[in-house]
C-alpha cells in the first residue's frame, strides 16, 4: 500500500509542530521554525488550530486567518491558544483572564503564543523539568509579563508558553519552568 505524501503546506505544518515539541520538551532551547513564508505567529496557530480548538487574538489579519481554519474564537478567559503581538498592558489584561486549567482538569489551561525578541529584554535564569541545570535566555518580553506569570502559575496549573521570534525562532516555556529574572 502508497502513503500518500503530505502537500508543502502540511509539511509546513508538521515541521512547525515538531519545533514546538522540541521547544516545549527544552525549554529555553531556540528551535527553528519551518514558517514557509509566513510570519511565527501565523505560521504557529497554522499548525495548532482546527476545528476543535479555540483561540484569542487582537489583531486582525490573524484573527481572519484563524477563522478560515475553523477554529473557534472565544474571549481571553475561555480560549484555548491566546496570540499576542506585542505584549503590551492590553495583552497583559488579557493574559491575567486566560484559563489555568483546574487541579481535575490542568491540561485545560490555555497556550500563549506570544512575539518576542530574541537577545532583548530582561535576562532570564531557566530551571526545571527538560533544562540540565539552568538556562539563561533574554527573550523581549518585559518584567510585567514575568511578574504576572509568578503569580499566575502553580503547577500543575498555569499557561505554556511560546515565545516566536521574528527571525523565524521559538522557544518553549512551560508551566513547570521555574523562571527567575536577574
Amino acid at each position: 500500500m502508497k502513503t500518500p505524501s503530505p502537500t508543502p503546506l502540511e509539511a509546513r505544518d508538521q515541521a512547525v509542530f515538531l519545533a514546538l515539541m522540541w521547544a516545549l520538551s527544552r525549554p529555553g532551547e531556540v528551535q527553528k521554525l519551518e514558517t514557509g513564508g509566513a510570519n511565527g505567529l501565523e505560521a504557529v496557530g497554522l499548525a495548532l488550530l482546527d476545528l476543535e480548538t479555540s483561540f484569542y487574538t487582537s489583531d486582525p489579519a490573524l484573527y481572519q486567518t484563524f477563522l478560515r481554519l475553523g477554529a473557534r474564537p472565544e474571549p481571553p478567559d475561555k480560549a484555548a491558544y491566546l496570540f499576542f503581538s506585542p505584549v503590551d498592558e492590553a495583552a497583559l489584561d488579557a493574559i491575567a483572564q486566560a484559563p489555568l486549567g483546574t487541579l481535575l482538569h490542568p491540561e485545560q489551561a490555555a497556550t500563549l503564543v506570544l512575539a518576542g525578541a530574541l537577545g532583548r529584554g530582561p535576562r532570564l535564569r531557566l530551571r526545571g523539568p527538560g533544562i540540565r541545570e539552568a538556562t539563561l535566555l533574554e527573550a523581549g518580553l518585559l518584567e510585567p509579563f514575568w511578574r504576572l506569570r509568578a503569580e499566575r502559575i502553580s503547577f500543575p496549573l498555569g499557561w505554556d508558553a511560546l515565545v516566536v521570534f521574528s527571525q523565524g525562532e521559538c522557544v518553549g516555556i512551560p508551566r513547570s519552568t521555574l523562571v527567575e529574572v536577574i
